[in-house]
């Protein structure tokens, strides 16, 4: 599935109903870095964009799915931080 989830339900509530795929590192150039390197998840409508808990308006859930898909990145690619900023642009731990 992800790098960080086995299941297709919400990351945060665990819903399987209304679900969207986030990208965790999105933008022009990163969105389609993370489908190709499963840095993604799944949340509900709520959780992503229906609301101020959303990742989208919720800078501490953002920072959180972007520090743990970054330290899974890392390990599944046996890879440095230095790797991980050439690739995104930017670390976050």
């Amino acid at each position: 599935m992800s790098l960080i989830q086995q299941n297709k339900r919400c990351y945060v509530c665990g819903t399987t109903q209304g679900l969207h795929k986030h990208h965790i590192f999105y933008g022009i150039a990163n969105r389609r870095k993370s489908e190709d390197d499963l840095c993604y998840c799944y949340l509900c409508f709520y959780h992503h964009n229906g609301s101020n808990k959303g990742v989208h308006f919720n800078r501490e859930l953002d920072l959180k799915l972007k520090r743990e898909c970054e330290r899974a990145w890392l390990n599944v690619n046996n890879a440095t931080i230095k790797d991980f900023i050439k690739r995104f642009g930017k670390n976050y731990l």
